[in-house]
C-alpha cells in the first residue's frame, strides 16, 4: 500500500486538492487488483467534485489490462483502457469517471464531494503482474496517476496528478499522531 496527494505544482488550476491510498495485491497467474480510495480534501468554500481519475503503469512493465470491479460511487464507472487524459500525455490503462469518461458532461453532483471519500477495486491482468507494486501505479512518471475536479468556483474544473509524500513529512505526521496520543494519556 502507498499514500498519494495532490500535485499542487503540477496542478492546471491550482484549486483542488485530494489524498489517498492504492493497494496493488498480486493473486496469482497473470492477474493482481488494485484498490484505489481517494478523499476529496480541496477547500470547501470553493466546491467542487472528484469526477474521475486515471492511471498508469510504466512502460517497462508492458502491457496491462483494467477493469472496474467494484465502486462506493456508482455513477464513476470504468474509463477504457487508452482514453485520452487531456492536458496530460500518454495513454492511460484505466480508471473511473462519471459517464465513463474523464471528460464527462452533465453535473459533476454525483461525484466525491469536498471531505468525502470514495473506493475502487480493478482487476489489472498483464503478464508482469507478479512484478507490480502500489508505487508504480504513480510513480512512473509526473502524470502516472491524475484525478479530475469539476464543479468549482466559477464551475471551474481542475486536473491533479498525484505524488507520494515524501518520506519526512510521513515521518513528522507520525510523531505528530505519536506525541497528541501521548499528551491524551
Amino acid at each position: 500500500m502507498t499514500s498519494i496527494e495532490g500535485n499542487l505544482a503540477l496542478s492546471t488550476e491550482g484549486l483542488a486538492d485530494f489524498t489517498g491510498f492504492l493497494d496493488y495485491q498480486f493473486l496469482g497467474g497473470n492477474q493482481g487488483q488494485l484498490t484505489v480510495t481517494l478523499t476529496n480534501t480541496t477547500d470547501p468554500s470553493k466546491g467542487g467534485y472528484l469526477t474521475a481519475f486515471m492511471f498508469r503503469t510504466p512502460a517497462s512493465f508492458g502491457a496491462f489490462t483494467s477493469n472496474l470491479v467494484s465502486s462506493t460511487y456508482a455513477g464513476m464507472t470504468n474509463i477504457p483502457a487508452g482514453s485520452s487524459g487531456s492536458p496530460f500525455p500518454g495513454a492511460w490503462l484505466g480508471g473511473a469517471g462519471l459517464g465513463a469518461s474523464w471528460l464527462s458532461g452533465g453535473s459533476p453532483n454525483d461525484g466525491v464531494a469536498s471531505g468525502s471519500t470514495g473506493q475502487w477495486v480493478f482487476s489489472i491482468t498483464g503478464v508482469m503482474a507478479s512484478a507490480l507494486d502500489a508505487v508504480n501505479f504513480v510513480d512512473g512518471d509526473a502524470y502516472a496517476f491524475i484525478v479530475r475536479f469539476r464543479g468549482l468556483d466559477d464551475d471551474c474544473s481542475d486536473k491533479v496528478p498525484a505524488v507520494t509524500p515524501a518520506p519526512g513529512a510521513l515521518v513528522l505526521g507520525a510523531m505528530g499522531l505519536a506525541f497528541s496520543r501521548r499528551r491524551r494519556n
